[in-house]
Parts: C-alpha cells; structure tokens; sequence
C-alpha cells in the first residue's frame, strides 16, 4: 500500500464526502498553521479533519471504532475498540502505515449466569468477524 504524500493545495471544488466536509474523493483538506493542505486521504477514513494542526506530523487518518460490548452493573459497557489508523508524516515507521489500534477495558464489569454468557460469546464471534474485516481493509484482500 502506498504511503500518503503531500500533494500541495488545492483551490477546485471535487464532489464532497458526506462524513467529511473537507474531504474530496482520495483527499482531504487540513489546515496547518493557517494554510489550507490538501493530503491523501485513504477510503477507509472517516475521521473529519476539522481541526487545525499546528504541524503536519499531527495529522492523522482513524477509521470508524468497532465495539465489543458486555453487560455491566450500570447497563452496556464497551470492553474492546478498534480501528484503523495511521499517522502518515510524523515519521514513525511504526505508525506511517495502517494499523488496527485496540482500546481495552481492564475492569471486571459483569458475573454473567450460562445463558448471559452465551450471548456475549455470539457477540465475540461477530466482533472477531468486523474485526477480520478492518485487517482485510489493510491488508488488500480477505482473511
């Protein structure tokens, strides 16, 4: 997979992407120290590049989060995120190219009875199913 580049500004107007005003089709406008930059956006970004950056080694690119939930004492809690990242220009091999992030919780949030328990084993499965999905994403084909 290519890495993202610079591509300079951009003064046209290209079809607009719904989740991000400031994103055309394969790029995305940021503000860096006041000047509009236009850099390559992959498709699976969905972050909205609204912010303005004080340098271009701050912007990022974070697909939509997946979620494994389980029930807690207080309802649904989520246990487990994940999405895709990268951090194209900050100069870190590790980080320049897509990566699946997780965020997990490491507290105890429930004591599930059998049939509980069933059904946040049928919710692992489709998480590790949308989980496959994201690496497949990243990695050019299915798993």
């Amino acid at each position: 997979m290519a890495t993202s580049q610079l591509t300079g500004q951009r003064n046209g107007a290209d079809r607009q992407v719904a989740a991000c005003p400031t994103r055309s089709t394969g790029t995305a406008t940021v503000v860096v120290r006041g000047q509009q930059v236009t850099v390559d956006c992959p498709a699976w970004c969905t972050h909205p590049h609204t912010e303005a950056y004080r340098s271009l080694e701050d912007v990022s690119h974070h697909s939509d989060a997946i979620s494994l939930t389980a029930p807690s004492h207080q309802g649904v809690e989520q246990v487990l995120t994940a999405r895709i990242s990268s951090w194209p220009f900050a100069g870190d091999p590790a980080t320049e190219n897509p990566f699946v992030g997780f965020d997990a919780v490491g507290d105890e949030v429930a004591q599930l009875a059998p049939e509980a328990a069933l059904a946040v084993a049928d919710q692992v499965e489709a998480h590790v199913a949308a989980l496959r999905a994201l690496v497949a994403i990243i990695s050019g084909g299915a798993r």
